[in-house]
């Protein structure tokens, strides 16, 4: 039998102090939150024990040490071509910082091509109410099964996107980071839950964001944000650190909204926090359609 190894990782200290207004207000004027461009509260706990699935290579789930509250949201996340889990840690963390169960997965194999990525979110997805299921699991009874996202980068935005068009149980929401799908097909009107596309205005690989997005249907919530300066390459740990800010905040946002049902949270898509983005010049092309 194997045991399970739990990593601890702390929040920055003084992010617990970073209380931020959806919607600017002064301190006492109504319902706060912290900045989701910083860490969370959330002490951060993990293990990769008991999660083999012949779906993907490997995988780790991160998830709040403390567990207190009776449900947790949960994501999929992956990388893109030759990334590994690891290098998506940067994001999972801060994720799970925020209270959001995040399952970080390599793939069968990270040389190959977007139906890989598919089957690693299809995979995890499962995984994840197996995990809610399992006896002696963390996480058992703590997911809240109709709150599962998918989120790729790369081909695993790709990939992310064909899982959104296959499955026949849904998720609550998908996001696809600079995604990548070549030459493969997908039929977009199978894809009715919100989606996300956060792209990089200075890709030079996966360059179709803006070509993939208005293909989504018109009758679900979806958006589009194309981060100024932002590389293909910093959307993995080694990015550059303005641009994840901005590629976290959208992120973390979308699922504040989503999974967390934070109607505030919508102050990053047309309120304050937006109006802000857009005047320090954050975005080169954006777009938000509300459901």
């Amino acid at each position: 039998m194997k045991t399970m190894t739990v990593l601890r990782v702390a929040p920055v200290a003084f992010a617990a102090l970073l209380q931020g207004c959806f919607g600017g207000g002064e301190p006492g004027d109504g319902e706060y939150s912290q900045d989701l461009s910083n860490p969370g509260t959330h002490e951060i706990c993990s293990y990769e024990d008991n999660l083999d699935n012949d779906g993907y290579a490997s995988a780790r789930m991160s998830y709040p040490c403390d567990l207190s509250e009776v449900s947790y949201p949960s994501t999929t996340l992956t990388g893109g071509f030759t990334n590994t889990k690891e290098q998506m840690f940067w994001l999972a963390d801060h994720l799970t910082s925020h209270g959001i169960v995040v399952l970080t997965i390599t793939p069968t194999n990270p040389l190959s091509v977007p139906p890989i990525w598919r089957k690693a979110h299809i995979s995890g997805f499962n995984v994840l109410a197996a995990e809610n299921n399992r006896v002696d699991s963390p996480l058992e009874g703590k997911l809240d099964l109709e709150k599962r996202n998918i989120m790729g980068y790369s081909m695993g935005g790709g990939g992310a996107i064909m899982a959104a068009e296959e499955m026949i149980e849904k998720p609550a929401s998908m996001i696809a980071l600079a995604p990548w799908l070549g030459a493969y097909n997908v039929d977009y009107n199978q894809i009715t839950v919100p989606s996300m596309i956060v792209g990089a205005a200075e890709d030079v690989v996966a360059v179709n964001s803006e070509v993939y997005y208005p293909q989504f249907r018109s009758d679900i919530e979806r958006g589009l944000a194309m981060i100024s300066d932002a590389s293909h390459l910093d959307f993995i740990s080694t990015g550059d650190e303005i641009e994840q800010m901005r590629i976290r905040t959208m992120v973390t946002a979308f699922l504040e909204v989503q999974l967390k049902d934070n109607n505030a949270a919508y102050s990053y898509f047309d309120g304050e926090e937006h109006e802000e983005h857009v005047a320090e010049g954050w975005f080169t092309a954006y777009d938000y359609q509300r459901d």
